[in-house]
């Protein structure tokens, strides 16, 4: 997945030294970039996680985060320009993913077609 590797690169696991340790800082970014990319609330993106179990094995996620735990995440991590600029900038790198695959499809059903 896309924003975690970039989120493990950038960011430190644990905000503080006495942070809880139930879910890092890579986890909770890749959730907001996920919000992001499905348009979706807090309690959207919680729900979706509890649905897509895989998705939270790619993740690394034991348990779902309680949306205000993605609050809380936000609030702190959007505080800071490096890691909005981070989010802005994955986000952009998979919506041009998006739109490569799309073309590609597109382009494959046209052959396909004639």
């Amino acid at each position: 997945m896309t924003a975690m590797k970039i989120a493990k690169d950038r960011l430190p696991d644990y905000s503080h030294q006495y942070s809880p340790k139930k879910f890092t800082q890579p986890q909770l970014f890749t959730c907001l970039v996920l919000k992001r990319q499905f348009k979706l609330d807090y309690r959207g993106i919680v729900a979706m996680l509890n649905d897509w179990p895989t998705l939270c094995d790619d993740i690394g996620l034991k348990q779902v985060p309680h949306y205000t735990t993605l609050q809380k995440a936000a609030a702190r991590l959007l505080n800071l320009s490096t890691t909005k600029n981070l989010l802005d900038r994955t986000n952009q790198r998979m919506d041009g993913k998006k739109k490569r695959h799309a073309k590609q499809s597109n382009s494959q059903q046209q052959t396909a077609q004639d």
